[in-house]
């Protein structure tokens, strides 16, 4: 199971991940789990990457797009705001995993 957390900030929902724990998803993943028809539904999604020792993140828009951080996405991350605790499923992480080797596989 992987757990998200889901923020408003302003008038956009902005989810954010742990990538640490063994997966980090790609494009098609967080256009799956942004998607408000087949996931869990975001404008944003910021995956914490890195080591425990050094901590990074990265962002990207709803389509999957990476861009930069933004100086919301870092006071987001240095507040403890309230959030909702959401949790995906095996189920649902597999899904996420076939959309990048999907993505993948058509690259070559």
């Amino acid at each position: 199971m992987l757990l998200v957390r889901l923020y408003q900030v302003e008038d956009k929902e902005v989810m954010v991940m742990d990538g640490m724990q063994g997966y980090m998803p790609g494009a098609n993943a967080i256009r799956l789990l942004a998607s408000r028809k087949s996931g869990v539904g975001a404008d944003r999604v910021i995956v914490c990457a890195g080591t425990q020792a050094k901590q990074g993140f990265r962002a990207f828009t709803a389509d999957g797009q990476e861009t930069e951080l933004t100086a919301e996405d870092c006071l987001l991350l240095s507040r403890q705001q309230m959030d909702i605790e959401i949790r995906l499923t095996d189920s649902f992480v597999e899904k996420m995993r076939q959309a990048d080797e999907e993505r993948l596989a058509k690259a070559c």
